[in-house]
Formats: structure tokens, C-alpha cells, sequence
């Protein structure tokens, strides 16, 4: 044998010495994942059925909020049409009040306008009317005595109800 020989069997003894504990850790720690898997393996397939019960489920109400959201669509669009129609009115009245804001100051001004005109009217009618009245008086005061004063109340038809 020579050196090199030599040199080769103790790098492979070394090699090999180094290489066992290794290979025993190895196989120490599949064993122990097998055994973890092992007594893990009930425990998943339960969680699995779990999520599987859960999906069924949800699944389940999915179908059952598509059905009722069939149901409920046209309820749905009757409220959409109901908001559009209250924007409209909502616009309808911003261009009401907007017109309202600006011919509303000249109606009230005529509208006063016409009242004073109606006051003065009536404070000259009843200026009239008091006139009237003493230039009647003073006819009556004018008239030999035992003279009737003239009819002054219209004749009308009386109406007879039954009730």
C-alpha cells in the first residue's frame, strides 16, 4: 500500500465517520416528521371536512342571495327609478325657487302696489259715501214734515227653500 492509499482510507474513514452521524440525524428527524404526520393526518382531514361542510355552506348561501337578489331586483329598480324622479324633482324645484327668488320681490311690490290701490279706493268710496250720507241729511232736514223719505232698498224676489 502506498501513501496515497493510506491518505485515501483515512479521507474515506473520516468521510464515512462524519457521513453516519448525519445520516442517523436524518433518519431521526423522518422519523419524527413521520410521526408528526401521523398523528397529524386525523386532525387535517377533519379540518379538511370542516372546510369542505363550510364551503357547501357558503356555496348554499350564495345560491340563496343570487335567488333572492333575482326576487328583489325589480324593487330595486323601483327605487333607482323613485331617486331619479327625486333628482328631477329636486332640480325641477332649485329652478322654481331660483325664478322665485327673482320675480318673487317684483310680485310682492305689485301685490302691494294693488293693496294700497285697494285701500285708497275704499278710503275714497267711504269719503264718498259719508258725503252722501250728510247731503242726504240735509234734504231730509230740507222737507216739509208729514213727506215720506223715497224707497231707497231695492225690491228683490224673495226665494223659499225647504230644507
Amino acid at each position: 500500500m502506498t501513501t496515497a492509499s493510506i491518505v485515501g482510507l483515512i479521507l474515506l474513514g473520516i468521510l464515512v465517520g462524519a457521513l453516519i452521524p448525519v445520516l442517523y440525524q436524518a433518519a431521526q428527524t423522518l422519523k419524527s416528521a413521520r410521526r408528526q404526520i401521523d398523528a397529524l393526518g386525523p386532525r387535517v382531514e377533519q379540518a379538511l371536512k370542516e372546510i369542505t361542510d363550510a364551503t357547501e355552506r357558503v356555496n348554499r348561501l350564495a345560491t340563496t342571495v343570487e335567488e333572492q337578489a333575482e326576487r328583489l331586483r325589480p324593487v330595486v329598480d323601483s327605487v333607482v327609478g323613485i331617486g331619479h324622479t327625486l333628482g328631477q324633482v329636486r332640480k325641477s324645484v332649485h329652478r322654481f325657487s331660483s325664478v322665485a327668488g327673482a320675480v318673487g320681490p317684483a310680485l310682492f311690490a305689485g301685490f302691494s302696489a294693488f293693496m294700497a290701490h285697494r285701500r285708497a279706493r275704499s278710503a275714497k268710496a267711504a269719503a264718498t259715501k259719508e258725503d252722501t250720507e250728510d247731503e242726504l241729511d240735509r234734504n231730509l232736514s230740507n222737507e216739509p214734515s208729514g213727506s215720506e223719505p223715497p224707497e231707497t232698498r231695492a225690491v228683490v224676489a224673495e226665494d223659499h227653500y225647504d230644507h
